[in-house]
């Protein structure tokens, strides 16, 4: 009788999962009616990828549609994404530490009013068009049969999506991405350890202090161009700051807690949550250099992987104000109504960082004169912080609050991820200055007038309104046309470049932003051709002062010039078989340099096969590759040759970023260029306490790669492979839980953080690649060429449909989905939202 009981309930489990895993899956053929459009918006899909495409009769109505399939294949995306940059993950997850802890970190952040203000002062075109985007979302959660699985697990229901919620989104999505502000901690600790000279050297501070630096986005003549046309106002000439006692201008020198402030860094959201973006690769070519004769484009971002993807393939086809039709196709991120990086009947675009310092820490002195007011030192006056109270709410748990105080340059920044206590370092706080706080109600105009347009010039115009993110973009058009555009507010600061790079002290401060017609942009450049990789965007200026230069830069400029200077035109096949680069210009730059460094330090030629393999080595970063893998195996270990004063936060942050590259490989050659006992070579941040330590670790660290790589595949060469080693995660906000088989992938891969086909891993130990090319384009303006984009994942959110992860076999091998455009109808499935 008992065994019949639980055979019976085996059985009502799994017929229940049946039922749940069918039910759970949305429609994509059938018909709904909503009272939010006065059109048909027909949704068309293809069986194979189920990319949509939205057929509408204005481009509200679209966006309306971008909002339904959103619903339909991302809900947990959309409502994580909504919770956790609001500061409400609380309300999800209920009484968890560190998930308060997150909360208290985004509320203190500060930008929440700004929001709430933004949506007051959209204009009223931008206000239908972002409502319209917000009733599709929720009308596509009416249309689910159930909500996907995570709301089951968490027993949590979904709130209607509104504007303030995409506003939101934004803002955090930049924040996360203004990056050298967490950097001007590093530095400045450095600068507390070794002193201003050599901070400036190991933080790559300045031209001077960095590798291939004339390898630039917007190059020299055509800068000088750029200033002469505009009567350029940011152009003053800066040579090597020369007083380098920084740390000692206040007489009393700062110890920095610099541990606590980089573990603070919200490192659940860049896993988990928010899609920041850490590089890109995109380029353009004029119809000059084409099989075609018409403009290519392509663009890959690189964004932290996750599951689903960041991004999301989208078309909307529309009829314009004017009456005629046009079509938007690309890459979209759920959560906001906008194609990122896509093409129009007349335009493509691509997007990449701009690594502009659109963040300032400031170090502030504060005192309390009362146990509710805290008074900060601005001009030799005592001035009374800004204070407002939050309300953190916590499902099932009573309501905690929290007040935040603000400086003029931002809010104090009082509530570090690991800790929620107001920080005290020898009497003084760190406020953020950022960007982000600015009420920008502009963009959104921006964005709707550049969906439409045919003219290059006036589209690229209506994007400088921008505030926020930062990027380089590039563009092509219809009538043969490329472009490039920084957009985002930039800053121009009190001082020396130089001082930027570290926490600000003595009232630097901001002065005024760049206007919008000195903003760089560039049409048609002689050379033909643009390039934007996160390097250098324009030449030594103080706005590009710290902007590191990039391998990825460098190998698509030469692969590029090295085409049009053989006379070869330009196909489409060509940019895939870039997208797909896997050789590291900087290894290959500096290999000659460390293999003698290695020959002369390895006094005991113990290390005789080793230096052979690097030698034999191609610099391509591929799966089969012997030589990646030991080059791989040795960089990590050389990572934590440097600083044994300071532990693994501080190092992590400093070796998974350009600026090391930038500092160790000037460092090899200055290094190789050495005498014995040279000061180069016994540098006080080099580990150790022989003579010559600097080098003697380079040998050091082959001899631990080989030991570590025996270990792992024997000491056979032909077993040894960076495909073994190197994996793709693609984690979930449940990785960390017993529900991770369900969601969690991982694949074998290629590259590293110095390709074009970019993989970058954190220096954990596991080698596996955490940021990838998330979403690759190819854009061709003439209408006999096709154009392809892919994702890493698929186009679904649920675990249990095919779609979850069909794109990933294809975008790990180098190929595409052909991208399908325009009034056309011949696809497999149809689902069409009528209005009642």
């Amino acid at each position: 009788m008992f065994g019949k009981i639980i055979i019976s309930t085996i059985i009502i489990v799994i017929l229940s999962s049946f039922v749940f895993i069918y039910q759970s899956i949305p429609e994509y053929k059938g018909e709904w009616s909503s009272q939010n459009i006065d059109n048909d918006v027909k949704i068309f899909r293809d069986k194979q990828f189920g990319i949509p495409h939205i057929h509408a009769k204005s481009l509200k109505e679209g966006f309306y549609g971008l909002g339904f399939v959103h619903a339909q294949d991302r809900l947990w995306q959309l409502h994580l994404r909504r919770m956790s940059s609001q500061g409400r993950l609380s309300e999800i997850f209920g009484y968890r530490q560190e998930i308060l802890n997150i909360d208290k970190y985004i509320r203190n952040l500060g930008y929440l009013e700004s929001c709430k203000r933004i949506v007051e002062k959209l204009s009223e075109e931008a206000r239908i068009h972002l409502q319209y985007y917000a009733n599709g979302i929720n009308d596509g959660v009416k249309s689910l049969q159930i909500l996907p699985i995570e709301f089951k697990i968490l027993g949590v229901q979904f709130q209607d999506w509104q504007i303030l919620d995409t506003v939101a989104f934004i803002k955090l999505m930049s924040l996360l991405n203004v990056n050298d502000m967490f950097h001007e901690f590093m530095r400045s600790k450095f600068d507390e350890l070794y002193g201003r000279e050599l901070a400036n050297i190991i933080g790559s501070v300045g031209p001077h202090n960095q590798f291939d630096s004339d390898v630039t986005e917007v190059q020299q003549n055509e800068w000088n161009q750029f200033i002469q046309n505009n009567n350029v106002s940011y152009n003053q000439k800066f040579g090597q700051n020369t007083n380098n006692n920084q740390n000692t201008e206040n007489k009393t020198k700062t110890n920095y807690n610099i541990t606590d402030i980089l573990q603070s860094i919200p490192e659940y959201y860049s896993n988990y949550i928010f899609p920041t973006l850490k590089a890109s690769n995109a380029w353009v070519i004029s119809g000059n250099h084409t099989k075609s004769g018409k403009p290519h484009l392509a663009n890959d971002p690189h964004l932290d992987n996750n599951i689903p993807s960041q991004w999301y393939q989208a078309e909307i086809y529309f009829q314009m104000d004017n009456q005629e039709y046009n079509y938007i196709i690309g890459g979209t991120l759920p959560g906001l109504p906008i194609c990122m990086s896509g093409r129009s009947k007349y335009l493509g675009w691509g997007l990449t960082t701009l690594y502009s310092d659109g963040g300032d820490i400031y170090e502030e002195e504060i005192i309390k004169k009362n146990e509710e007011d805290l008074f900060y030192k601005f001009n030799n006056q005592w001035i009374p912080c800004n204070k407002t109270v939050e309300i953190i709410k916590i499902k099932g748990q009573e309501d905690q609050y929290i007040t935040i105080f603000n400086t003029h340059h931002g809010p104090i920044m009082q509530y570090y991820i690991e800790n929620n206590k107001l920080r005290d370092h020898n009497g003084h706080f760190y406020s953020l200055q950022s960007i982000v706080h600015i009420d920008d109600y502009e963009s959104f105009d921006g964005f709707i007038k550049f969906a439409q347009g045919k003219d290059l010039k006036q589209s690229m115009e209506l994007l400088k309104h921008i505030s926020y993110p930062n990027n380089g973009m590039v563009f092509i058009s219809h009538d043969n046309h490329i472009g490039y555009l920084s957009t985002g507010r930039l800053v121009i600061k009190e001082g020396h470049p130089d001082e930027n790079a570290y926490v600000k002290k003595n009232n630097k401060e901001w002065i005024r932003y760049v206007p919008y017609k000195e903003i760089p942009m560039i049409i048609d450049p002689e050379k033909g051709y643009i390039v934007v990789a996160n390097n250098k965007f324009i030449p030594d200026n103080e706005l590009s002062w710290n902007s590191q230069p990039t391998s990825r830069g460098r190998r698509i400029n030469d692969l590029i010039n090295q085409m049009i200077n053989k006379g070869q035109k330009f196909s489409v096949l060509d940019h895939i078989k870039l997208q797909s680069d896997t050789y590291d210009s900087y290894a290959c730059m500096t290999k000659d340099e460390l293999i003698q460094l290695l020959k002369k330090y390895d006094k005991n030629n113990e290390l005789i096969n080793e230096i052979v393999i690097l030698e034999n080595w191609t610099c391509k970063w591929d799966s089969e590759s012997s030589g990646a893998l030991l080059y791989g195996v040795f960089e990590y270990f050389y990572s934590f040759k440097f600083h044994s004063q300071l532990d693994e936060a501080v190092i992590k942050q400093w070796n998974n970023f350009y600026i090391f590259d930038s500092f160790h490989f000037k460092n090899l050659i200055d290094m190789n260029n050495a005498q014995p006992n040279d000061q180069i070579l016994n540098q006080p941040y080099c580990n150790g306490s022989v003579q010559d330590k600097c080098a003697q670790n380079l040998v050091e660290s082959l001899r631990e790669a080989r030991q570590f790589i025996h270990e792992k595949f024997g000491n056979q060469t032909k077993d040894w492979k960076w495909g073994s080693l190197h994996n793709q995660v693609f984690p979930h906000a449940f990785s960390n839980t017993p529900f991770a088989f369900i969601f969690e992938r991982k694949i074998p891969y290629h590259s590293n953080r110095r390709s074009v086909a970019v993989s970058s891993y954190d220096l954990d130990g596991s080698f596996n690649g955490k940021t990838g090319s998330n979403y690759k384009q190819i854009i061709s303006m003439d209408s006999d060429e096709s154009n392809f984009f892919v994702i890493d994942t698929g186009i679904s959110g649920n675990p249990f449909s095919k779609l979850y992860t069909n794109q990933m076999d294809i975008w790990k091998e180098n190929k595409y989905v052909k991208m399908k455009f325009g009034n056309r109808t011949d696809y497999d499935l149809l689902y069409v939202i009528h209005p009642y």
